[in-house]
This record gives C-alpha cells, structure tokens and sequence, in this order.
C-alpha cells in the first residue's frame, strides 16, 4: 500500500503484484523512485509517482534473503545499492546497470541489515545474527 504522510490517506493498495513479502523499502536520494527487498531474491525498483509502476527490467539480484528481515540502502550519492544477504555478505550493486560490482564476506551468519553512513559514503555499517555490528570502509 501506499500513504500520504500528510493526510494518511490511502494512495494506491497493491503496487507489488508478486506473492513474496517486501523485508525493506528506501527511497533514492535524488531520483523520484524507491527500491523494495522482495523475500524473492532480489531487489526491485519503483517509481514515487503514479500509478507506482515497478520496473519490470531493472531489478538488483545476486543475494539471498530465504526468509529473513534482509535490509538494503543507497549510498548518499544514489549510485549504488547496498543489500545484506542470508550468506553473510554484503552485496553492492551499481544502481544504473543493476549490476552487482562486489560482494563482501560479512558474517558467519545472515547478515540482515546494512546502512551507509549520511556524510562519509565509503563507510557502511551492517549487523547480522551473528551478533555483532560492524563497520566497513
């Protein structure tokens, strides 16, 4: 579904038409879209404007969620999405190619959130089942 913040109105009820649970959503920086982790694998790309279409060819994928609250996040500049995964790594994927450029062994458990840091953009932070919190640059 989709809400006005600032009427709480109801603007749109389904805009994800597959049978997978979306873990996380973030929306671009810069650009009128927002990204979706779908339980299915893979990451996909929505417009903020109506009528909220997906993007049937971009979709980022390469890392696994099997069932668990994955995250992902852009970089502060909107060039690259950031996506835990139920491997343990860290997968980052070129926003303009949905491309993966690298991966990271992260954790010897699902690494299941990821966040860049708001002012200094080589830095991320992710943590996993693991138990641990770390940060990479």
């Amino acid at each position: 579904m989709v809400w006005d913040f600032r009427s709480t109105a109801v603007l749109s009820n389904q805009i994800y038409q597959e049978a997978f649970i979306c873990t996380c959503l973030k929306v671009h920086p810069y650009d009128s879209h927002f990204v979706a982790q779908s339980n299915g694998d893979y990451i996909a790309l929505f417009s903020t404007r109506k009528p909220y279409k997906p993007n049937k060819f971009e979709r980022y994928e390469g890392h696994k969620v099997c069932g668990y609250h994955i995250g992902c996040d852009f970089s502060p500049d909107g060039k690259i999405i950031c996506s835990g995964s139920a491997d343990g790594k860290i997968f980052f994927c070129d926003h303009s190619m949905a491309r993966v450029m690298r991966t990271i062994e992260a954790h010897s458990a699902p690494c299941t959130d990821v966040a860049y840091h708001p002012t200094l953009p080589s830095w991320v932070a992710t943590c996993g089942w693991d138990g641990q919190v770390k940060v990479w640059t």
